[in-house]
């Protein structure tokens, strides 16, 4: 049910993909003593690629098409959909190479993850909001 009110369908997107990543930093830090092992992480999390990911702000169900960007002024600047953009595919990010090959820095992982614990926080509490909105909404008395 509450997967189809996009505010949800949204936050729920973040916390998957919020999951995969923290999945990706905890297999860098388990390889950081793998020679030859390059960090990788996922790319990154967007407003836009999670509209397109849900189908726009519009129900899949057929009610209304999904939201896309459109050039209505000349002066305004297109924006070409990419595929690349709806992937989670997983790249190589560090530049320091120890001298075994590995691409793994402990400290940037920390960060990562940290910036993830941070970002589970923010899409909690907005889904705990937006629940309590929706029971004053349906039992205004309490």
């Amino acid at each position: 049910m509450l997967e189809e009110i996009d505010l949800f369908r949204l936050m729920g997107n973040r916390m998957r993909y919020l999951t995969e990543r923290q999945s990706v930093v905890a297999r860098n830090v388990a390889n950081a003593d793998t020679p030859g092992y390059q960090a990788q992480d996922t790319t990154p999390f967007t407003f836009n690629s999670a509209l397109l990911r849900t189908g726009g702000m519009a129900s899949n169900a057929g009610h209304a098409p999904a939201l896309t960007l459109a050039r209505t002024e000349p002066g305004h600047i297109g924006v070409a959909p990419t595929s690349a953009a709806l992937q989670s595919a997983t790249k190589n990010t560090s530049t320091n190479e120890k001298p075994d090959g590995n691409t793994v820095s402990l400290e940037e992982q920390m960060i990562k993850s940290t910036d993830i614990a941070n970002g589970f926080a923010l899409a909690n509490a907005a889904y705990t909001k937006s629940l309590s909105l929706m029971k004053i909404a349906i039992d205004p008395g309490k």
